[in-house]
């Protein structure tokens, strides 16, 4: 489930950007249940989250997770987030700081390049 992902963002079938560097790493906080996923290049958005990870099915979400940007705290949800065959990750994320806070859902398809 751990490691660098090369990602891009769709917007239903729209692109929205791409290629950019996604890491998805074991919550030290925690014993095995969550992982913290970060857009590492700050490219799409300026982003990390902790969710909730399945370890039998590689499936991982939030509700709502939040982290600090900057000096303000914004929100993120992530659902349907989805290692297959230990090489692909998908999942849908929504930001608070969105023009509309919540108001997009972007899909981030990948693959992985470093374990």
């Amino acid at each position: 489930v751990t490691g660098q992902w090369e990602g891009t963002a769709y917007n239903d079938t729209s692109f929205i950007f791409g290629p950019f560097n996604v890491i998805t790493l074991k919550d030290p906080s925690t014993e095995s249940d969550s992982i913290i996923i970060q857009d590492t290049e700050l490219k799409f958005w300026d982003f990390q989250s902790k969710a909730h990870l399945d370890n039998g099915n590689g499936e991982f979400q939030t509700e709502l997770s939040r982290y600090d940007r900057y000096e303000e705290t914004v929100g993120v949800k992530i659902s349907n987030g989805k290692i297959v065959n230990s090489d692909s990750i998908y999942f849908e994320i929504q930001f608070e700081d969105d023009v509309t806070p919540y108001g997009n859902t972007y899909q981030i398809k990948g693959y992985r390049v470093r374990e």
